[in-house]
């Protein structure tokens, strides 16, 4: 072993950091039979330590980057070995391959080099502590990506650490946009095909990115519910569907539709200040879209922030829309929030929401289930997100990632912190999603919707309990669309042997599924 390259911690070490490895963002998961942690430091160590950790362990071997694990890919008893990413968090630039990001970053460090040093932006999430390691091959998105696109639409080349032959020792790959063959696919399959499938990404390249924004508008509202009945919550919804599909490129919105343990709902707008749209024109779009929605509900501003991973924390305001700095604007919009215990669903949409899902999903923010309290609900809600953008002018195929046509992305989410609560928490989103998807079969499946809207799940909010409803490859499909059978004969083609493997990881063939 090299210590310049990686670092060996066994559990008989008995080090005092040795249990913080066994856990991420969500505490439901714990890897409590896990023997060892690798922390690498490079690619070489990375290739070193992969080879070591599946001659000791097989295919009990996880890859590790910011721990947001939605389910227990990596922290799960079935873990031996936990390869992490973690030390690889630099950034840079290079004449021949362009600006470099190490695997183990997080939005937030990435965000702050890039911005400091070289005057660029990722268009990557608002949760600071996401890793990159997995958020960006996932297909990660932010209050950028309307303007901008998605990660991986910037991605131009891979430094990777793959075993495709287990009598040969893993090894360090670069892969581009450029690369034919096998090559060609690995990197088209890291556009979007999720991290811990193919090898372990160790850099990212990217010959472009995109110059940071001098400021940006911070608008945000609230609704009461006690002023919104079924017919006004309808309207909302309308109303922000049609802003999702028309507003102009520089706005995102993020329609936090809390439970009425809360007592009202929030819409945040983020409108980003450039040469097509100046700060004189962009005050005065916002104005109009106030005026548009103050005829609907009345609106003020939030009293108190609200907290939990994808909760943008919003803070108390004299007024609807204040003006930041965009480095300022990505602090106050960077909310991971405290470790607890959660559970997260996904949908993408393309068009307004019919009016059945708009019934299920206001019945559900008012439920409280047995066994829970009001206070106890507080943080749950339904996370709206507009999408397109730029985003839609790609085609599905150039990239993993298929959705190239949904104005709204989804997320349902529930967090708690008692243990003795899960089963209420799970059993309340898991009835929420399947009554709004009861027509395409309990989820969003665009093969069983006659009215073409909605378009499938994101990799990157995982649920397990797809596996359930439709099986594992049914749950890929609803991820990948057309886009799954070249990605499975890339996992066919780079990890025959299914060294890289999780609950919702590609087989080596479909048949397997």
């Amino acid at each position: 072993m090299d210590t310049n390259n990686y670092v060996k911690i066994a559990v008989e070490d008995a080090t005092p950091q040795f249990p913080s490895f066994l856990q991420g963002f969500n505490r439901r998961w714990f890897a409590g039979n896990c023997e060892a942690i690798y922390l690498c430091y490079n690619a070489q160590g990375t290739a070193q330590a992969l080879e070591d950790a599946i001659i000791n362990y097989g295919d009990k071997v996880k890859i590790k980057g910011g721990g947001h694990c939605y389910e227990n890919f990596v922290f799960s008893n079935d873990t031996k070995a936990i390869i992490d990413v973690g030390p690889m968090n630099d950034v840079g630039y290079e004449a021949d391959k362009g600006y470099y990001l190490g695997s183990g970053g997080t939005n937030w460090s990435a965000f702050k080099t890039l911005f400091r040093d070289y005057g660029k932006v990722l268009p990557a999430g608002s949760c600071y502590s996401v890793g990159l390691g997995g958020h960006i091959c996932g297909g990660g998105y932010g209050l950028l990506s309307r303007l901008n696109g998605l990660t991986t639409d910037w991605l131009t080349g891979l430094e990777i650490v793959v075993k495709p032959s287990a009598r040969k020792p893993a090894k360090t790959v670069y892969v581009t946009a450029d690369s034919d063959n096998d090559a060609g696919n690995l990197f088209w399959a890291s556009t979007g095909g999720g991290g811990g499938n193919f090898g372990v990404i160790t850099r990212y390249y990217f010959k472009e990115l995109p110059t940071v924004p001098q400021t940006a508008l911070l608008t945000t509202i609230a609704f009461k519910w006690d002023a919104l009945n079924l017919p006004a919550f309808k309207k909302l919804l309308d109303w922000y569907a049609n802003f999702s599909a028309t507003t102009p490129r520089n706005q995102f919105g993020l329609f936090k539709l809390l439970h009425v343990a809360n007592q009202e709902i929030q819409l945040i707008i983020q409108t980003t200040i450039t040469k097509d749209l100046k700060r004189e024109a962009a005050y005065n779009l916002i104005q109009q879209q106030l005026q548009e929605l103050s005829a609907i509900a009345s609106h003020h501003t939030p009293q108190a922030p609200i907290f939990g991973h994808g909760n943008i924390q919003v803070h108390p305001s004299s007024s609807h829309t204040t003006e930041y700095t965009y480095y300022e604007i990505s602090q106050t919009l960077n909310g991971s929030g405290a470790n607890q215990r959660g559970k997260y669903k996904s949908a993408y949409m393309r068009k307004a929401f019919p009016p059945a899902h708009i019934k299920a999903i206001y019945e559900y923010l008012h439920i409280v289930p047995n066994g829970l309290t009001l206070v106890d609900m507080q943080q749950s809600l339904l996370q709206v997100d507009t999408y397109g953008g730029r985003i839609n002018t790609i085609n599905p195929s150039t990239t993993a990632i298929a959705q190239r046509s949904s104005i709204m992305k989804l997320q349902y989410q529930t967090y708690w912190t008692d243990e003795s609560k899960d089963a209420f928490h799970l059993q309340w989103i898991r009835d929420f999603y399947s009554t709004v998807y009861a027509a395409t079969g309990g989820t969003p499946s665009p093969a069983l919707d006659p009215n073409n809207n909605v378009d499938g799940c994101y990799y990157n909010y995982c649920d397990s309990d797809l596996n359930d409803i439709v099986g594992k490859e049914g749950a890929l499909r609803l991820y990948f669309l057309d886009n799954l059978p070249r990605l499975v004969g890339t996992k066919q083609q780079w990890d025959p042997n299914n060294y890289f493997n999780h609950a919702q990881s590609f087989p080596v063939s479909l048949d397997e599924t």
